[in-house]
């Protein structure tokens, strides 16, 4: 049986295994809408220093109920409507501040060695088996070397290319949307569309990420994850995407907080 259709067999499973485990774990719950940390205090609020990060899980039906809109700085359109909404908000000791919290963001070559909870297998798994900067946007461009902290400038935009574990190869987009000593930006999306046995599962620019990570005291950052899986996602495929976002978002966490990405417990069991 070949790769695509080992995928698209996983996809199905996984659409029907999320769906019962999103009502387990209260995602029904009313929670409070998202809100980044661009001149208001962030929600969900940071978590103390060494707790799991805070965390807001949302569905299309939360988000239209509250009628919920991305911030501006987020980079999104206000228009943008979306089928899954995550949010991980915590408190970070990073020694060396935003050019150690920027070496870890471009430091692509890394990914590999990512971890997070899979749900279907029950086990800790590779978020990617590879990874790679790009000298261009293209997927089967030249690869070169890790991102260095000084190249990531303030609207500068840049590329990888990973083998997901689960969709296969795809090529990511990064935008640096700020800056500075004491508060850094990074927005990312497929470039990439995500397919499977046929079918285009998410379009380029159907997952979207954007970091905030903002200094509160000496080396202690406060940060800020927000995933969105956009609505022209497939419904089937999305419905129940909910534990696999949160738990990819919760190894991106980690990985940026310069912490174990695979230790006790996942954002969803």
């Amino acid at each position: 049986m070949n790769g695509a259709r080992l995928r698209g067999m996983y996809y199905l499973k996984a659409a029907a295994r999320c769906a019962p485990l999103a009502v387990a774990a209260g995602f029904a719950v009313a929670t409070p809408l998202p809100t980044p940390p661009c001149g208001t205090p962030p929600v969900p609020a940071y978590a103390s220093l060494g707790a799991q990060p805070a965390m807001a899980i949302l569905r299309a039906e939360e988000l239209d109920a509250g009628e919920w809109r991305p911030s501006s700085c987020t980079g999104w359109p206000a228009a943008s409507r979306s089928r899954v909404v995550v949010a991980l908000a915590g408190l970070v000791r990073v020694a060396g501040g935003s050019e150690t919290l920027l070496a870890h963001a471009g430091a692509v070559s890394t990914l590999s060695t990512v971890r997070y909870w899979s749900t279907t297998d029950k086990k800790w798994r590779p978020l990617f088996l590879d990874a790679a900067a790009l000298a261009g946007p293209a997927e089967g461009g030249e690869r070169r070397g890790d991102f260095r902290p000084s190249e990531l400038q303030a609207g500068r935009t840049f590329y990888y290319w990973v083998d997901d574990s689960r969709s296969g190869p795809l090529v990511y987009r990064v935008r640096v949307l700020e800056h500075s000593p004491y508060r850094v930006t990074l927005a990312e999306e497929n470039v990439s569309p995500v397919r499977a046995l046929g079918l285009t599962l998410f379009q380029p620019a159907a997952l979207q990420t954007v970091v905030f990570a903002q200094r509160q005291a000496n080396d202690v950052w406060g940060l800020y994850i927000l995933v969105r899986i956009d609505r022209q996602a497939s419904s089937f495929i999305a419905s129940g995407h909910e534990a696999s976002t949160a738990n990819r978002a919760l190894a991106l966490f980690r990985h940026l907080a310069g912490v174990p990405t695979d230790v006790e417990p996942p954002a969803v069991r």
